[in-house]
């Protein structure tokens, strides 16, 4: 309408959103209170909303709900969001939209003149003086960013171990932490234990800590049949144990869980989250015990029984159960349990009544195995911890997959993590604890415009009249979903202040299942690619380029179009369009699709320019394309 007034980006920064539109039979419900989401994309907002599709049309065309994410960050207003024709994505009887926005309020309310002028900085803020964009749309960490770190400890009762500690101190403090405090501490060198830590568990409870000097060939575990590990968490009350026994044929798990008498509770295996869909066991008020496979933030199915209830009693308001089964399990939705297996996350939960319901507490532990009358291997498990009291989790991942570690960018560590997603949660507040919080705020709309064409199902003498365009994803920074520009040595020219960073995969690796229950049937030789476009920040971007790297052809090269700053909407200075690449019928002009196979090899190569540092930054694909 003409009544509308463009808000410049400097004043809302679109950090990046998420769109959904559901058709018909498609239902939107609201689960709230959900870490597991809040550690995620919702970037800190405790309510997580969760469609669900009934998939009840035939037609292999049709969805019941679609997502929207391509050119979705600072780019979103100029670029090119359209498909060829004879191509859409294609939903049934559309109802709903819904969008979860990233915003980032960057409006200096102090200031009514023309143009960008900086309002108030954290000091880590990365932007120049003078620059045309504000600091805060890369989400520095602030002196409000509580970081706490810990080095974890894991366990080896097989082979040697992965990650050896090396020091007599370090050992003893670590086989305090993951098994019962050690009876006694010794430094030793002998052939018979594994080199470096261990925990030496005795039948009677007691437990050894002893560093090997020495060099051995001895293995962890050799000669133990009988595995035990625990975990406790105040935050929910809940005990698990876990006691492995190889000596009777089949293998005899012993699961003993101890929580609330009054309220249900439950423990799910090899989860770190509802969203891995885990075997988990329920434990109600009433004493009942059941085992369901939990779905992505509700309570799943109910499995057939497999565990034995040995003892349930209550104790001062405890409930203790005390549960056999066999290793293997049931089904392929029973956990099956594996001795060698020393490391289990596992999620645990409790209610606020009888009944299994939405949880009160929850939290995530890992469960560390160790051997009994065996030498168990204590070994460093790496770093670990939180920003603002959620996880920091990076999973930079080595050569050829990703550059970030071989680089050693620090977006990979929390010690030296200065800016990007991790800092910027829902409702945080990107200043200082020493700069006032400004009460006045802006109110705006976000505008999308749709356009539709009616589909036309195929018919056996002709074609649909339109392809779904499935979606396809991978980042060139190889997962961990952001990564920082290092800043150059200062004086030197923009040409030469380039930082680049590249990827390999394969196709078969950006096969994006979100809302496509067919994404699985694969049974032709690969895809076509019609829309390709990544994803950059302003104000360093420089290129993308995506490559078929078994035969070097050029997929898509992308130069971003920066603002001139000539006052007209959407041209802002610096801020960026990002024209996307597409394929389709040369008689439209376009370069027709190439086959890409399932095991095709496919290179990345970002490039950004890094005279001065920039957090948060972001090299990702999103495409869509077709089965072939």
């Amino acid at each position: 309408p003409e009544g509308d007034v463009s808000v410049p980006i400097y004043w809302a920064y679109n950090h990046h959103y998420e769109v959904y539109m559901l058709g018909k039979n498609a239902k939107l419900e609201q689960v709230e209170g959900s870490i597991e989401s809040a550690m995620g994309m919702n970037h800190g907002a405790a309510n997580y909303w969760k469609i669900s599709t009934s998939n009840t049309d035939p037609d292999p065309e049709t969805r019941d709900a679609q997502f929207f994410s391509e050119g979705n960050g600072g780019e979103y207003r100029k670029s090119f969001h359209g498909y060829p024709a004879g191509f859409a994505q294609l939903i049934y009887s559309p109802e709903i939209f819904r969008i979860q926005p990233m915003q980032i309020d960057t409006h200096n309310r102090d200031y009514n003149g023309t143009g960008f002028k900086a309002w108030l900085l954290p000091k880590e803020s990365a932007a120049p003086p003078n620059a045309s964009y504000s600091g805060l749309l890369e989400c520095p960490c602030t002196t409000r960013s509580v970081k706490n770190w810990s080095t974890v400890y894991t366990t080896a009762t097989a082979g040697t171990s992965p990650t050896p500690l090396t020091n007599a101190t370090e050992c003893f403090e670590a086989v305090a932490k993951v098994g019962p405090a050690p009876s006694t501490s010794k430094i030793v060198s002998s052939p018979a234990l594994p080199s470096g830590c261990v925990l030496f568990k005795h039948a009677n409870g007691t437990v050894d800590a002893i560093f090997n000097s020495g060099a051995s060939p001895a293995i962890c575990g050799s000669g133990g049949s009988v595995f035990s590990g625990r975990v406790s968490s105040s935050v929910t009350a809940i005990t698990i144990d876990l006691a492995l026994d190889t000596t009777v044929p089949g293998g005899v798990a012993t699961i003993t869980l101890t929580g609330p008498s009054a309220f249900w509770f439950g423990a799910g295996f090899n989860a770190n989250a509802m969203a891995d869909l885990p075997y988990t066991i329920i434990v109600d008020g009433l004493g009942n015990v059941t085992e369901r496979k939990l779905g992505d933030h509700d309570p799943g199915s109910q499995l057939k029984t497999q565990v034995v209830v040995k003892s349930n009693t209550v104790s001062q308001g405890v409930r203790t159960v005390i549960l056999t089964r066999a290793f293997r399990g049931l089904t392929v939705d029973h956990y099956t349990f594996d001795p060698s297996v020393t490391s289990i996350p596992m999620i645990n939960a409790a209610g606020s009544g009888p009944a299994l319901a939405f949880h009160k507490t929850r939290t995530t532990a890992t469960l560390g195995m160790t051997a009994l009358d065996a030498a168990t291997c204590v070994c460093d498990g790496g770093t670990k911890g939180t920003i603002n009291g959620l996880a920091f989790s990076k999973n930079c991942a080595p050569e050829p997959t990703g550059d970030l570690l071989e680089q050693k960018n620090p977006t990979c560590w929390i010690q030296t993590y200065q800016g990007g997603l991790s800092c910027c949660h829902h409702g945080d507040l990107l200043l200082d604890k020493d700069q006032p919080r400004d009460n006045r705020t802006d109110s705006y709309h976000m505008k999308f415009r749709f356009w539709f064409q009616e589909y036309t199902p195929a018919t056996q003498s002709a074609p649909p009249s339109h392809r779904n365009l499935r979606r396809f994803y991978f980042t060139t920074e190889a997962f961990a979903g952001e990564y920082d520009v290092v800043k150059n040595k200062e004086g030197l020219p923009p040409s030469e202040c380039v930082q680049e960073i590249s990827s390999h995969w394969q196709v078969k690796d950006m096969v994006d299942c979100t809302y496509q229950p067919d994404c699985n049937n694969r049974t032709g030789p690969g895809i076509n690619l019609i829309y390709v476009s990544g994803h950059c920040h302003a104000p360093s971007c420089l290129s993308l380029e995506l490559y078929n790297a078994d035969t070097g052809e050029l997929i898509c090269r992308q130069e971003p179009v920066f603002g001139t700053g000539s006052g007209q909407p959407f041209d802002e200075q610096g801020y960026l369009a990002l024209p996307p690449c597409l394929y389709g019928p040369a008689a439209d002009g376009l370069i027709p699709p190439i086959l890409l196979t399932w095991e095709t090899n496919m290179m990345s190569i970002k490039r950004n320019n890094n005279t001065y540092a920039h957090y948060g930054e972001m090299a990702s694909w999103q495409m869509r394309g077709i089965y072939v």
